[in-house]
Protein backbone atom coordinates (compact mmCIF):
# COMPACT_ATOMS: atom_id res chain seq x y z
CA UNK A 1 0.00 0.00 0.00
CA UNK A 2 1.49 3.82 -0.74
CA UNK A 3 2.86 5.03 1.62
CA UNK A 4 0.55 8.10 3.23
CA UNK A 5 2.43 11.46 4.72
CA UNK A 6 0.09 11.43 7.78
CA UNK A 7 1.63 13.65 10.02
CA UNK A 8 1.41 16.54 7.10
CA UNK A 9 -2.01 16.05 6.85
CA UNK A 10 -2.46 16.25 10.54
CA UNK A 11 -0.69 19.35 10.86
CA UNK A 12 -2.61 21.16 8.31
CA UNK A 13 -5.72 20.26 9.67
CA UNK A 14 -4.78 21.10 13.35
CA UNK A 15 -3.27 24.54 12.08
CA UNK A 16 -6.92 24.52 10.15
CA UNK A 17 -9.03 23.65 13.15
CA UNK A 18 -6.85 25.14 16.31
CA UNK A 19 -6.76 27.97 14.92
CA UNK A 20 -7.48 30.21 17.68
CA UNK A 21 -5.18 28.12 19.68
CA UNK A 22 -1.46 29.52 19.52
CA UNK A 23 0.11 26.17 21.49
CA UNK A 24 -0.91 24.20 18.75
CA UNK A 25 1.90 22.94 17.03
CA UNK A 26 2.54 20.70 14.25
CA UNK A 27 3.40 16.75 15.18
CA UNK A 28 7.06 15.44 14.32
CA UNK A 29 5.90 12.36 13.37
CA UNK A 30 5.53 10.15 10.34
CA UNK A 31 3.15 7.75 10.23
CA UNK A 32 1.78 5.31 7.02
CA UNK A 33 -1.63 3.96 6.34
CA UNK A 34 -1.19 0.07 6.73
CA UNK A 35 -4.53 -0.99 6.31
CA UNK A 36 -8.38 -0.27 5.90
CA UNK A 37 -10.08 -1.48 9.13
CA UNK A 38 -10.58 -1.22 12.54
CA UNK A 39 -8.44 -3.13 15.36
CA UNK A 40 -9.79 -6.45 16.13
CA UNK A 41 -10.66 -6.37 19.18
CA UNK A 42 -9.80 -9.99 20.17
CA UNK A 43 -6.30 -9.55 18.98
CA UNK A 44 -5.12 -5.83 20.48
CA UNK A 45 -5.88 -3.78 23.23
CA UNK A 46 -5.80 0.11 22.45
CA UNK A 47 -4.12 2.02 24.75
CA UNK A 48 -6.88 5.24 24.93
CA UNK A 49 -9.05 6.90 22.77
CA UNK A 50 -10.29 9.95 22.21
CA UNK A 51 -13.73 10.96 20.91
CA UNK A 52 -15.18 14.08 19.39
CA UNK A 53 -17.49 15.62 17.03
CA UNK A 54 -14.82 16.64 14.20
CA UNK A 55 -12.89 13.98 12.46
CA UNK A 56 -9.88 16.29 12.36
CA UNK A 57 -10.06 17.33 15.70
CA UNK A 58 -9.82 13.61 16.66
CA UNK A 59 -7.05 12.93 14.55
CA UNK A 60 -4.97 15.55 16.37
CA UNK A 61 -5.35 14.66 19.81
CA UNK A 62 -4.48 11.06 18.99
CA UNK A 63 -1.41 11.91 17.37
CA UNK A 64 -0.60 14.23 19.91
CA UNK A 65 -1.31 11.61 22.39
CA UNK A 66 0.65 9.31 20.61
CA UNK A 67 3.74 11.15 20.19
CA UNK A 68 4.34 11.32 24.26
CA UNK A 69 3.27 8.02 24.88
CA UNK A 70 6.26 5.22 24.09
CA UNK A 71 4.15 2.00 23.91
CA UNK A 72 2.38 3.93 20.80
CA UNK A 73 3.43 2.37 17.97
CA UNK A 74 -0.07 3.42 15.88
CA UNK A 75 -3.50 5.08 15.45
CA UNK A 76 -6.98 3.82 14.10
CA UNK A 77 -9.20 6.56 13.12
CA UNK A 78 -13.00 5.75 12.72
CA UNK A 79 -15.83 7.74 11.46
CA UNK A 80 -18.72 6.12 13.70
CA UNK A 81 -21.15 8.96 12.63
CA UNK A 82 -22.05 12.09 10.99
CA UNK A 83 -21.20 14.05 14.10
CA UNK A 84 -19.13 11.73 16.09
CA UNK A 85 -15.13 10.26 15.03
CA UNK A 86 -12.77 8.34 16.89
CA UNK A 87 -9.16 7.51 17.54
CA UNK A 88 -7.55 4.84 19.38
CA UNK A 89 -3.79 4.30 20.28
CA UNK A 90 -2.44 1.45 19.86
CA UNK A 91 -1.61 -0.83 22.10
CA UNK A 92 -1.04 -2.27 25.31
CA UNK A 93 -0.40 -5.83 23.57
CA UNK A 94 -1.29 -7.31 20.31
CA UNK A 95 -0.65 -9.93 17.88
CA UNK A 96 0.69 -10.61 14.56
CA UNK A 97 0.04 -13.94 13.00
CA UNK A 98 2.25 -16.67 11.67
CA UNK A 99 2.13 -14.68 8.21
CA UNK A 100 3.25 -11.11 9.01
CA UNK A 101 -0.12 -9.89 9.05
CA UNK A 102 -1.72 -7.18 11.90
CA UNK A 103 -5.03 -8.43 13.35
CA UNK A 104 -7.99 -6.35 11.88
CA UNK A 105 -11.78 -5.57 10.91
CA UNK A 106 -11.79 -4.93 7.53
CA UNK A 107 -15.29 -4.20 6.34
CA UNK A 108 -16.01 -1.06 9.05
CA UNK A 109 -14.27 2.04 7.31
CA UNK A 110 -11.60 2.91 9.70
CA UNK A 111 -8.06 2.96 8.86
CA UNK A 112 -5.26 2.14 10.70
CA UNK A 113 -1.86 3.97 10.82
CA UNK A 114 1.62 3.14 11.66
CA UNK A 115 4.99 4.55 12.67
CA UNK A 116 7.64 2.77 10.11
CA UNK A 117 9.11 -0.36 11.54
CA UNK A 118 12.42 2.01 12.47
CA UNK A 119 11.06 3.69 14.39
CA UNK A 120 9.13 1.51 16.20
CA UNK A 121 11.61 -0.63 16.90
CA UNK A 122 14.30 2.12 17.39
CA UNK A 123 13.02 2.69 21.24
CA UNK A 124 14.10 -0.62 22.32
CA UNK A 125 17.41 -2.99 22.63
CA UNK A 126 16.90 -6.76 23.07
CA UNK A 127 18.54 -8.14 25.52
CA UNK A 128 20.93 -10.45 23.94
CA UNK A 129 20.40 -14.49 24.63
CA UNK A 130 24.02 -15.43 23.46
CA UNK A 131 25.47 -13.56 27.28
CA UNK A 132 24.93 -14.94 30.66
CA UNK A 133 22.49 -11.95 31.45
CA UNK A 134 19.40 -13.62 31.13
CA UNK A 135 18.31 -16.77 33.01
CA UNK A 136 14.77 -18.50 33.31
CA UNK A 137 12.68 -20.28 36.38
CA UNK A 138 9.82 -21.93 35.94
CA UNK A 139 6.79 -23.20 38.27
CA UNK A 140 7.27 -26.77 36.88
CA UNK A 141 9.08 -28.58 33.81
CA UNK A 142 6.72 -31.29 32.13
CA UNK A 143 9.03 -34.44 30.93
CA UNK A 144 11.41 -34.68 33.15
CA UNK A 145 10.45 -38.94 33.74
CA UNK A 146 12.07 -39.09 30.31
CA UNK A 147 15.06 -36.85 30.95
CA UNK A 148 15.71 -32.87 30.63
CA UNK A 149 12.02 -32.18 29.95
CA UNK A 150 11.42 -28.99 28.45
CA UNK A 151 13.38 -26.34 30.42
CA UNK A 152 12.41 -22.54 30.60
CA UNK A 153 16.17 -21.94 29.18
CA UNK A 154 14.41 -23.04 26.15
CA UNK A 155 12.41 -19.75 25.89
CA UNK A 156 16.01 -18.71 26.07
CA UNK A 157 17.41 -19.98 23.10
CA UNK A 158 16.59 -17.34 20.14
CA UNK A 159 14.92 -20.35 18.27
CA UNK A 160 11.07 -19.46 17.43
CA UNK A 161 9.14 -19.86 14.48
CA UNK A 162 9.71 -23.02 12.30
CA UNK A 163 12.97 -23.96 14.14
CA UNK A 164 11.07 -24.23 17.38
CA UNK A 165 10.70 -27.78 16.70
CA UNK A 166 8.96 -30.35 19.12
CA UNK A 167 12.09 -30.59 21.91
CA UNK A 168 12.43 -26.73 21.82
CA UNK A 169 9.88 -24.93 23.37
CA UNK A 170 9.21 -24.30 27.42
CA UNK A 171 6.59 -26.98 28.44
CA UNK A 172 5.15 -26.58 32.35
CA UNK A 173 3.21 -29.40 33.57
CA UNK A 174 -0.64 -29.05 34.04
CA UNK A 175 -1.06 -27.22 37.12
CA UNK A 176 -3.02 -24.13 38.63
CA UNK A 177 -1.57 -20.62 37.60
CA UNK A 178 1.97 -22.20 35.70
CA UNK A 179 4.40 -19.31 35.58
CA UNK A 180 7.96 -18.49 34.25
CA UNK A 181 10.62 -15.76 35.15
CA UNK A 182 12.84 -14.25 33.30
CA UNK A 183 15.68 -12.39 35.26
CA UNK A 184 18.88 -10.56 34.83
CA UNK A 185 21.29 -8.32 36.99
CA UNK A 186 20.62 -4.85 37.53
CA UNK A 187 17.51 -2.38 37.10
CA UNK A 188 16.62 -1.77 33.29
CA UNK A 189 13.73 0.59 31.95
CA UNK A 190 11.50 -2.30 30.03
CA UNK A 191 10.01 -1.09 26.61
CA UNK A 192 8.36 -4.29 25.61
CA UNK A 193 8.08 -7.87 25.91
CA UNK A 194 7.44 -10.02 22.61
CA UNK A 195 5.98 -13.41 23.38
CA UNK A 196 6.32 -16.51 20.70
CA UNK A 197 3.44 -18.51 20.83
CA UNK A 198 4.49 -22.41 19.68
CA UNK A 199 4.48 -22.92 16.00
CA UNK A 200 3.80 -26.48 15.49
CA UNK A 201 0.74 -26.98 17.30
CA UNK A 202 -0.53 -26.08 20.71
CA UNK A 203 -1.08 -22.56 20.32
CA UNK A 204 -4.88 -22.23 21.62
CA UNK A 205 -3.24 -23.45 25.23
CA UNK A 206 -1.57 -19.64 25.53
CA UNK A 207 -4.69 -18.03 27.70
CA UNK A 208 -5.18 -15.68 30.53
CA UNK A 209 -1.59 -14.86 30.41
CA UNK A 210 0.01 -11.86 32.77
CA UNK A 211 2.53 -10.36 32.02
CA UNK A 212 4.47 -8.63 35.24
CA UNK A 213 7.67 -7.04 35.91
CA UNK A 214 9.74 -6.92 39.05
CA UNK A 215 12.17 -4.35 40.87
CA UNK A 216 13.56 -5.44 43.95
CA UNK A 217 9.95 -6.73 45.49
CA UNK A 218 7.68 -4.36 43.79
CA UNK A 219 5.42 -5.33 41.16
CA UNK A 220 3.85 -3.62 38.17
CA UNK A 221 1.52 -5.14 35.20
CA UNK A 222 2.89 -4.52 31.90
CA UNK A 223 -0.46 -6.30 30.45
CA UNK A 224 -2.50 -9.07 30.65
CA UNK A 225 -3.59 -11.33 27.06
CA UNK A 226 -6.73 -12.97 27.33
CA UNK A 227 -5.74 -15.35 24.08
CA UNK A 228 -9.52 -15.95 23.24
CA UNK A 229 -8.30 -16.59 19.23
CA UNK A 230 -4.52 -17.52 20.10
CA UNK A 231 -3.04 -19.70 17.52
CA UNK A 232 0.18 -21.35 16.26
CA UNK A 233 2.72 -18.86 15.15
CA UNK A 234 1.31 -16.20 16.89
CA UNK A 235 3.42 -13.20 18.15
CA UNK A 236 2.13 -11.49 20.71
CA UNK A 237 3.84 -7.98 21.82
CA UNK A 238 3.18 -6.70 25.27
CA UNK A 239 4.22 -2.76 26.01
CA UNK A 240 5.11 -1.79 29.38
CA UNK A 241 4.38 1.41 30.84
CA UNK A 242 6.65 4.55 31.09
CA UNK A 243 7.11 3.60 35.05
CA UNK A 244 8.66 -0.25 34.34
CA UNK A 245 11.86 -0.72 35.64
CA UNK A 246 13.09 -4.09 36.75
CA UNK A 247 14.65 -6.90 37.14
CA UNK A 248 12.70 -9.95 36.31
CA UNK A 249 9.57 -10.41 34.13
CA UNK A 250 6.72 -12.84 34.62
CA UNK A 251 4.82 -14.37 32.65
CA UNK A 252 1.75 -16.37 34.67
CA UNK A 253 -1.48 -18.25 33.46
CA UNK A 254 -4.68 -17.14 35.77
CA UNK A 255 -6.32 -20.22 35.74
CA UNK A 256 -9.67 -20.30 36.63
CA UNK A 257 -11.45 -21.44 39.80
CA UNK A 258 -10.60 -25.40 39.96
CA UNK A 259 -8.96 -25.60 36.72
CA UNK A 260 -5.18 -26.38 35.35
CA UNK A 261 -3.02 -24.97 32.06
CA UNK A 262 -0.01 -25.74 31.02
CA UNK A 263 2.27 -23.10 29.78
CA UNK A 264 3.37 -23.56 26.42
CA UNK A 265 5.61 -20.88 24.64
CA UNK A 266 8.61 -21.18 21.90
CA UNK A 267 10.53 -17.87 22.82
CA UNK A 268 10.47 -14.79 24.96
CA UNK A 269 12.32 -11.56 24.61
CA UNK A 270 13.01 -8.73 26.52
CA UNK A 271 13.99 -5.07 25.04
CA UNK A 272 14.77 -2.28 27.39
CA UNK A 273 14.48 1.36 26.22
CA UNK A 274 17.01 3.43 24.78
Amino acid sequence: MQLQFFNAVICILALLHFSRNQQSRCTTFTMYKKFIGSLHDDRTKPLWEFASESLESAKYLCVRRCEKDHRCVGIEICSIGPDLSRCRGCCEWYVIDKDGGFPRNANDGCKYFELSKDSAESRGIRLSTNSNLLTAVASSIYGLDFGPGWPPSNALDGLHGINCELDKPYISINEPNPWLEVKWSGTIAIQRIVIYNRFDCCGNLLVDLNVTYNNNGVTGICGFYPGLLSRNGDRILCFCPPEAHATSVKLQIQSKPDQRNMLNLCEVEVYKKT
